[in-house]
């Protein structure tokens, strides 16, 4: 009984690592970028863009800020484990580095679909951050959501069967007691209603 409930355990923190949204957001929107662009030039701005806004500085801020502490930050599950349980550090860095890396896209003429995706999940972090200053809504949810929307509506409605991981995911999330069920159903209610507010601006038209 004991060996089945630590293989359950290691099986949903496996769930939970491989599914962390701020690794498959990154990857995600380099995937949109190869698709996309028509030169290497091109490739190497968008590229360049994106690892700078969601990954070199949040990484380097992350480091300065936890400089002090006894245990460093050494991977990316590392670093999004932190800011999930710092809501403020996330709304400070949606809105300082998501709304200059959404206008520099806009102004280079990024793909639609590029700036949709990354308007959604700066909206998915500014919302969900406020709930988490006074009630816990998970990021996890809110974030893989809002990613299989936009790569659904990117890539065709077959995409839309990555919805069955939710319940696994929320599972997961669950059995290792990282949130509750209101939680998790929150925040996938979070990234229908942002996402569904994206697509309704007509970014990908």
């Amino acid at each position: 009984m004991e060996k089945q409930a630590t293989r359950l355990t290691n099986i949903a923190q496996v769930v939970s690592k491989c599914t962390n949204p701020a690794i498959l957001s990154v990857i995600t929107l380099l995937l949109m970028v190869f698709t996309k662009s028509t030169s290497v030039r091109e490739s190497i701005n968008w590229y360049a863009i994106i690892l700078l806004f969601f990954v070199f500085i949040p990484a380097v801020y992350i480091l300065l800020r936890t400089s002090g502490d006894r245990k460093r930050i050494k991977t990316m599950v590392e670093l999004s484990k932190f800011l999930k349980q710092h809501p403020v550090d996330i709304l400070g860095m949606a809105l300082l580095l998501g709304i200059p890396c959404l206008l520099i896209l806009w102004y280079i003429k990024a793909p639609p679909v590029l700036i949709a995706t990354i308007a959604a999940l700066l909206a998915g972090s500014i919302v969900t951050s406020l709930f988490n200053l006074f009630y816990k809504v998970s990021f996890h949810m809110t974030g893989f959501t809002i990613l299989i929307i936009m790569i659904a509506r990117e890539w065709g409605q077959p995409f839309l069967f990555l919805l069955l991981l939710i319940p696994l995911i929320s599972w997961a999330k669950f059995y290792i007691h990282d949130h509750t069920i209101p939680q998790l159903i929150s925040g996938i209610l979070v990234a229908v209603a942002v996402s569904l507010g994206i697509l309704q601006l007509n970014f990908l038209r």
